[in-house]
């Protein structure tokens, strides 16, 4: 039975639907001078430059949005495309299921699969880039798709998980895999390719990402976001449920088409940028844990009030492992000018749009239950996700007003 399926490209060359820098994720390799271009490695004062500077959002016409197709990029799969690659036999690390897979134009991809687990990041990521990129948020591409993988084994993540240690040549790559492996032709019915914004990271190490105390560090004297811009990226996280926050899934970046190089060939960024880049902890209850009913499950969304306490406007947002875990935003409080402008945004997207957004997604193969009344049960619909959604906005379109900040 095919499994559901992620995929990431390791190649940086998204659009997140601006102009700055959607102009280059359009153009071809090799385009400008900066292409090619790597980002020095800044000390802690540098970075803090860069974040003060930073935007969260640029405007953006909402109801221009096609949220089926999704934002363009350089990849031209539509929904449900057929995608073939060759397995590529190298160990993965991190928790959830993947490997690696190589594209019929030679780009390696990681392919990260559902296999029917709690996890779900097949439809939480494109859910969660799809409409922060529509509302004029930073976001990675996802394009959902079937993914056909030739040499691979029929459950990858059992023979390539790097925790148990499976044997490796001098490239690092995988020498042999026992007979229950059953090596050939596989399909992974929901994939998701991921086209990540064409950008430069900005980091003193790898993976250090921001946490959410820094977004109050962004300056608008200097080009950064506003307060208010900030605000509504942290409420639309909690709109959302986005409760896997933890510094390391967000990412400070210098889109390349804001590189410059000087004289002496110095590396800087006019125009650095700050997103979440791991939305897969989405439309769900949150909380301690994201499994099962912590991400993309009707009936937890539907738990989850946008507000913990709508006088004070502190949003509802429990972050995934509590103490436990390195998540660093919890109960934002929330301005008004923050809330208006997420209001207008929010507003501007039609019923079709909504609908457009879970249908991409591919939503509906959850199969998820809900009560019917005196006929018992019956399944989760596109229409029910629409009307969920629009209960949820009107939380924040319709709240009385918040305090300035």
């Amino acid at each position: 039975m095919p499994w559901n399926v992620c995929v990431r490209s390791f190649v940086r060359a998204g659009a997140p639907g601006i102009a700055l820098v959607g102009a280059l994720a359009l153009a071809p390799p090799g385009f400008g001078e900066s292409a090619g271009v790597a980002f020095p490695v800044p000390n802690a004062e540098r970075r803090l430059e860069y974040i003060r500077r930073a935007r969260v959002w640029e405007p953006t016409d909402v109801s221009a949005k096609d949220l089926y197709a999704g934002p363009p990029g350089r990849l031209s799969f539509a929904v449900d495309a057929e995608v073939g690659c060759g397995f590529v036999p190298k160990p993965m690390s991190g928790w959830t299921s993947k490997f690696s897979c190589r594209l019929d134009d030679g780009k390696i991809v990681k392919v990260k699969y559902d296999d029917g687990g709690k996890y779900k990041e097949v439809f939480g990521e494109v859910l969660g880039t799809r409409l922060f990129w529509a509302l004029g948020f930073y976001a990675d591409r996802m394009l959902p798709v079937r993914v056909t993988c030739r040499g691979c084994p029929e459950h990858p993540w059992e023979f390539v998980d790097a925790r148990k240690k499976p044997p490796v040549d001098h490239e690092g790559r995988i020498t042999s895999f026992p007979a229950e492996a059953q090596l050939g032709t596989h399909t992974f019915e929901l994939a998701a390719i991921e086209e990540s914004i064409d950008a430069e990271t900005i980091e003193e190490k790898v993976k250090q990402g921001w946490s959410w105390k820094l977004v109050e560090q962004t300056d608008a004297t200097q080009g950064g976001a506003t307060r208010a811009e900030g605000d509504a990226l942290m409420l639309l996280c909690a709109f959302v449920q986005n409760a896997d926050n933890k510094a390391r899934q967000n990412t400070l970046a210098c889109p390349r088409a804001a590189l410059e190089v000087d004289a002496e060939g110095g590396v800087t960024c006019r125009a650095p940028i700050m997103y979440v880049d791991d939305l897969g902890s989405v439309f769900g209850k949150g909380g301690f844990t994201t499994g099962n009913e912590g991400r993309v499950d009707f009936k937890g969304w539907k738990a989850r009030d946008v507000w913990r306490d709508k006088e004070s406007c502190k949003a509802r947002l429990a972050s995934v492992g509590g103490i436990f875990r390195t998540s660093t935003l919890n109960d934002p409080v929330i301005g008004e000018a923050g809330r208006v402008l997420l209001s207008e945004q929010l507003e501007k997207l039609s019923d079709a749009q909504i609908a457009d957004l879970f249908r991409a997604a591919r939503v509906e193969r959850l199969h998820q239950m809900i009560d019917d009344g005196a006929h018992g049960e019956r399944e989760v619909t596109i229409d029910d996700w629409v009307e969920l959604f629009k209960q949820k906005r009107s939380e924040i379109t319709e709240h009385p007003g918040c305090k300035p900040r």
